[in-house]
């Protein structure tokens, strides 16, 4: 059986010129050359990432150091990189309204009136605050009036006509009802595309 063998010293070379946006691919035929490699990788960091065919990752960490040393590497190291990555807000807003605009298609919310504008505000603001929900006349509702001049009244009016053209929604008389399928929705469109709420 033909093997691929690099020495620890070429193997510690490549392992201290690796990038961090660099992918590193050891060809190991037989069972030495794997420990080789795990272990030439456990003295250069003192932790190797594995992947396996799920996409999840496992790590091995090198208890040789004793103790302290593991806990340090699980705390400092591991445990950052379990955390999701923070998003930019700028990027993460684009992907909210996205989902809520991909909903109001779907409900078939005509786009054009300014119910449906408000919805759209509204459904953001509630994607932030879902509680806001629980006391729409008083909290969600002037959300929305600087923008659109608009007192609370005359912004569920606005939602309700919006409602009652939509094919999907026109038989629903309430309109809290109607705003919490509508979050619901973007809630499951948002983990459906992006993988978090």
């Amino acid at each position: 059986m033909a093997s691929y063998k690099t020495s620890i010293s070429e193997k510690k070379n490549l392992l201290n010129t690796h990038r961090s946006e660099e992918c590193g691919f050891f060809i190991a035929c037989d069972d030495r050359s794997i420990l080789n490699c795990v272990n030439a990788m456990l003295l250069s960091s003192g932790m190797v990432g594995l992947s396996d065919t799920e996409g999840k990752i496992h790590y091995l960490i090198d208890g040789r150091r004793g103790g302290n040393y593991v806990l340090n590497q699980v705390k400092e190291k591991v445990l950052p990189l379990r955390e999701s990555p923070a998003m930019d807000a700028g990027v993460e807003e684009a992907f909210i309204m996205s989902a809520i605009d991909d909903v109001i298609d779907r409900y078939d919310l005509p786009i054009t009136l300014t119910g449906t504008q408000i919805i759209r505000r509204l459904l953001f603001r509630l994607y932030r605050d879902p509680k806001l929900l629980k006391c729409a006349s008083k909290c969600l509702y002037p959300l929305v009036q600087p923008e659109f001049q608009m007192s609370p009244s005359q912004v569920e009016r606005n939602i309700r006509y919006s409602i009652k053209k939509s094919r999907k929604l026109k038989e629903e008389t309430r309109v809290l009802v109607v705003m919490r399928r509508l979050l619901d929705c973007t809630l499951d469109e948002v983990v459906s595309k992006y993988g978090r709420p």
